[in-house]
């Protein structure tokens, strides 16, 4: 459809299934989500039937769709590469595939994988693995810090966290050298201006 011609009504109820997948032009998607919004009940449970059938997609028998459809969505493909490491990005919503990002050095033994930054609050969310007997100085918490342990053991203030656990410190706060036995993986999201504090000699 031409981008200066208005869609017409039956058009718009042909729609659904390419606006599920996301393979509207501009000029579509705004009017098809005006005749969303004027209550077309018949398209709104279509879009909900094919939006989920599209997530399942993966779990099922490969089926052919039809040929224009198949097209449409191979050319909006082709014109839409994807970042490597960002499944969906789109309204607000991000989905990250941690198996495509490269892990970068932290410190000895220990790498991260950025699956978000967020530059105005320099915040970030990181996958992180220490190697067995790796450890990390102590630091100061420019803000909040949060840890989600996914495997192996984290030595913190004493305590042996594992697989399951959380960790919470408030801003301001300070952690003492943590360190690893047995290495670990673990979900983080911490401030970029976390500051390392020397160990003093007295």
């Amino acid at each position: 459809m031409n981008h200066g011609k208005q869609v017409s009504s039956s058009d718009l109820h042909e729609l659904a299934p390419l606006y599920a997948v996301g393979a509207l032009d501009a000029a579509e998607k705004i009017a098809f989500e005006e005749h969303l919004r004027q209550g077309c009940d018949g398209c709104a449970k279509e879009v909900r039937s094919f939006t989920h059938a599209a997530n399942l997609v993966g779990e099922s028998v490969p089926a052919v769709p039809p040929q224009q459809l198949r097209e449409r969505l191979l050319s909006r493909v082709s014109r839409s590469p994807r970042a490597p490491g960002i499944l969906f990005e789109q309204s607000g919503l991000l989905i990250a595939r941690s198996d495509e990002l490269a892990w970068q050095t932290l410190a000895p033994g220990i790498v991260y994988k950025p699956l978000y930054q967020d530059a105005d609050r320099k915040y970030n969310t990181s996958l992180v693995r220490m190697e067995a007997g790796a450890h990390y100085p102590s630091h100061h918490h420019a803000a909040i810090e949060e840890l989600f342990m996914l495997s192996g053991d984290l030595h913190v203030e004493n305590q042996v966290m594992s697989a399951g656990d959380y960790c919470r410190a408030d801003s301001g706060s300070i952690h003492g050298e943590t360190f690893s036995d047995t290495g670990c993986l673990f979900l983080m999201m911490a401030s970029e201006e976390n500051q390392i504090i020397e160990n003093r000699v007295i």
